[in-house]
């Protein structure tokens, strides 16, 4: 009885997430093309995907090829055999470790869905979610090869957070995001959101070259999870793995939350 219950409750959760594709509340940016390298076009986007045929208590449909790198359509989340997150960064992880949901993001700095993300649903979901214990927050790096610098703002977030200043690394780049991806200049950017005194050491740490460990650490994960494009948001509940392609509104992030929650 139970399981049903969960087959229905999935079901249920699934065709809101579909009927809100058509909304404008979900949000489909564009990636801009004048950032693209000429090779990059020829790798192809990632078309509109369809969800799996099967329900969602079969075997799901794998993730397209990693070698696609590339913003698309968001999915409807399906579950997938859990998998327990590894390597977590606490500089870049937020809330109780013991929540009932953990949410990983794959972000690229450079990706104009991951900006809408973070700028339109992150904030929501700190203080009704991650700060009341019941998502704890993994933020990992994904640096598309498409994109000229964004590579270069990890190396700088990681940096940042070293000191307890991602937040304030983030925004900035985000807010920015057009600016900087034409001009290169992500120190600059990042200089502007934090004290002289903590830009000197979030620079020595990025000539020091371990940032680049703990990004590539996160690419080689979100690789094992099959993403092919930004932003992805891996849902672990109750032995369930949700992965979930493309920027997502505060609203029908909340309705799936509550959905995970509400099961038994």
């Amino acid at each position: 009885m139970n399981r049903r219950r969960v087959v229905a409750g999935i079901i249920s959760v699934t065709a809101v997430i579909l009927g809100a594709l058509f909304l404008p509340s979900l949000l489909r940016t564009s990636h801009h093309t004048s950032v693209m390298q000429p090779d990059a076009r020829s790798s192809g986007a990632v078309a509109d995907a369809k969800p799996p045929a099967e329900s969602p208590a079969a075997a799901p449909s794998p993730m397209p090829s990693p070698n696609v790198t590339a913003e698309a359509a968001p999915l409807p989340p399906v579950p997938q055999m859990a998998v327990p997150p590894q390597d977590i960064d606490p500089h870049k992880a937020f809330g109780s470790r013991t929540a009932p949901i953990i949410m990983e993001i794959f972000s690229d700095y450079q990706c104009p869905s991951c900006k809408a993300l973070f700028l339109n649903t992150n904030r929501q979901l700190m203080d009704n979610y991650v700060s009341t214990g019941k998502v704890y927050l993994i933020h990992r790096d994904f640096p598309l090869p498409m994109h000229a610098y964004s590579r270069v703002a990890a190396r700088y977030v990681r940096a940042a957070a070293q000191l307890g200043k991602v937040e304030q690394a983030e925004q900035v780049l985000y807010e920015n995001q057009e600016k900087w991806e034409q001009s290169g200049d992500v120190d600059g950017t990042v200089a502007g959101a934090i004290s002289a005194s903590d830009m000197a050491k979030v620079r020595a740490l990025v000539r020091g070259g371990t940032m680049e460990g703990l990004i590539d650490k996160d690419y080689s994960i979100g690789q094992s999870y099959r993403v092919n494009q930004t932003p992805t948001t891996v849902f672990h509940c109750k032995g369930q793995t949700y992965p979930y392609s493309g920027a997502m509104s505060y609203d029908i992030l909340k309705q799936f939350l509550e959905q995970l929650l509400s099961q038994k």
